[in-house]
């Protein structure tokens, strides 16, 4: 009768566990050449039919691409410094800024007369390129964020390229801003029962278990 008993705890055992589980959605903008953006992201709500949602985190990003066409103007050789800097700022539930800086420089002749960028008064300098990554969570669950269909975030980008030299210059920049989010759901699937086949399985299992103990009784008597 033992026997018995500890088949029926591993059939509730086996029925019965939950684990956490977690999905992620994502969504990017990438605009090309522009300085300055503003974009609205979306992203997929939690589907209660899963299960339980226990906590929410959002993994956000950018990345910045900066090419300089540059020419010295002074009569004297230089080191002309491009900087590559942008600042994203998220809002709603998210509600954070991200920045990115990268910076290179060349060093060049004095003005060769014709500020084509090029000769040995000229320079191109890029892509300067950065990345940068950061996440908010795992925050408590949030109403409006389960349900169907899909929320949105929006976001602003500012791009701050700069060039310098020592002295006058002309400068020719273009900016690239990309910007990328993504949520993921924590939570506990719900309880399903075993399917059909495991569960005949176990009362096998539990039926061959008796078999063997009348056997062992009789053998005894």
């Amino acid at each position: 009768m033992k026997s018995l008993f500890g088949v029926i705890a591993l059939t509730v055992s086996l029925t019965g566990t939950a684990r956490a589980d977690v999905i992620s959605f994502s969504d990017s903008y990438a605009p090309g050449a522009a300085s300055s953006w503003s974009h609205v992201f979306s992203l997929s709500r939690f589907d209660s039919s899963l299960g339980s949602l226990n906590a929410v985190t959002f993994n956000y990003g950018l990345g910045l691409s900066g090419s300089f066409r540059l020419e010295n103007l002074e009569a004297r050789p230089v080191t002309l410094l491009a900087q590559a800097s942008a600042n994203l700022v998220f809002y709603g539930p998210v509600s954070r800024s991200i920045s990115a800086y990268a910076s290179a420089s060349e060093a060049v002749g004095a003005f060769d007369g014709v500020a084509d960028y090029g000769g040995l008064s000229g320079a191109l300098i890029g892509p300067v390129t950065a990345n940068n990554s950061n996440s908010v969570g795992p925050l408590a669950a949030l109403a409006d964020l389960i349900g169907v269909g899909r929320f949105t975030i929006d976001a602003q980008a500012f791009g701050s390229p700069t060039a310098r030299g020592d002295g006058q210059l002309a400068a020719d920049i273009v900016t690239e801003i990309t910007g990328w989010i993504s949520v993921s759901y924590d939570y506990t699937p719900t309880v399903r029962g075993l399917p059909e086949p495991a569960t005949m399985a176990l009362v096998g299992i539990g039926v061959l278990g008796m078999g063997g103990l009348r056997r062992r009784h009789v053998a005894g008597a």
